[in-house]
């Protein structure tokens, strides 16, 4: 039990540094740089001589510390895109036992309510969730008993799905790195769609906006035939995001006369170049194939 508090008292005083350096960066923010560098009463650096070394060595311990946190922190958002803005974690009352803590035949016994909240590519989240901790002499293990997630309503529709299996699973892993993944799909449809759009503006349309799943190329030379690129990103039951690509045509009546094999084997020919040429390369050869001239 000493360990436990002791641990729940670095953890208050890593929060507590964290509230302090936050406030210092909004007063540099703001323009207040004397005030900022002001000395403020520190409860790690106390006034008495007598416990003075020893406060300001375990707050420059700290500090290192969290300085560390903080990078790793910031690397993992750089690399997954990912961003936590709140974070909470207390304990709760044991079912049966009326305590936050029950030493059983397995060990002891430890139920924890967590909250997190950030944005994931720009995309705001919450969660909520509950952790069972169980620690013996032999080993410890923590198990996510109950999970909540919220997403702010957006266009993805995939998402629904997705967090229903993943709050089943009680999987965060599974939900990070998928989200991920996905968000990171969806951005580059959309900046490739932005893309071929300014680059071929009188051929390319994007009638549900560049987030959309489809883009029309319109021929200039036989008004009323158009080729559609449909780009949908899915999430399967093992979390993995799976991107596809399909091409459709439009025939207008009076370009009936073109040989009809040739316009049905359109899409298969565009899923053969796809991973020839990759998918920039095979939108724009559709494109320079439209605009070509007899």
């Amino acid at each position: 039990m000493d360990r436990e508090r002791e641990r729940e008292e670095q953890q208050r005083e890593l929060r507590t540094l964290r509230t302090e350096i936050a406030a210092l960066r909004r007063r540099l923010e703001h323009g207040h740089p004397a005030a900022a560098l002001e000395p403020e009463p520190d409860r790690f650096c106390p006034e008495d001589p007598r416990a003075g070394a020893g406060g300001q060595e375990a707050s420059r311990g700290l500090e290192a510390r969290l300085g560390r946190v903080e990078a790793g922190i910031s690397l993992l958002s750089g690399v997954t895109g990912v961003r936590i803005a709140d974070f909470s974690m207390t304990r709760l009352e044991l079912p049966g036992s009326g305590q936050s803590a029950h030493r059983g035949e397995h060990g002891l016994r430890i139920l924890r309510k967590g909250y997190l909240a950030g944005e994931c590519h720009t995309l705001p989240f919450q969660l909520e969730f509950q952790l069972l901790e169980t620690q013996s002499e032999e080993n410890s293990s923590v198990a996510i008993t109950d999970l909540g997630i919220i997403l702010e309503p957006m266009e993805y529709s995939e998402l629904d799905r997705f967090v229903a299996r993943t709050e089943e699973k009680r999987d965060l892993f599974l939900f990070f790195r998928s989200l991920h993944f996905f968000l990171e799909w969806c951005e580059y449809r959309q900046q490739t769609f932005q893309h071929f759009k300014e680059k071929h503006p009188a051929v390319v349309q994007l009638p549900g906006g560049p987030a959309a799943d489809s883009m029309a190329l319109q021929s200039p030379r036989v008004p009323g035939f158009e080729l559609v690129v449909v780009w949908t990103v899915s999430i399967d039951e093992e979390g993995k995001v799976l991107p596809k690509l399909d091409l459709l045509t439009k025939i207008p009546e009076q370009a009936l006369t073109l040989d009809e094999e040739v316009v049905a084997r359109a899409p298969r020919c565009f899923r053969t170049l796809l991973p020839l040429l990759g998918i920039e390369a095979a939108i724009e050869s559709l494109i320079q194939l439209l605009c070509t001239e007899e």
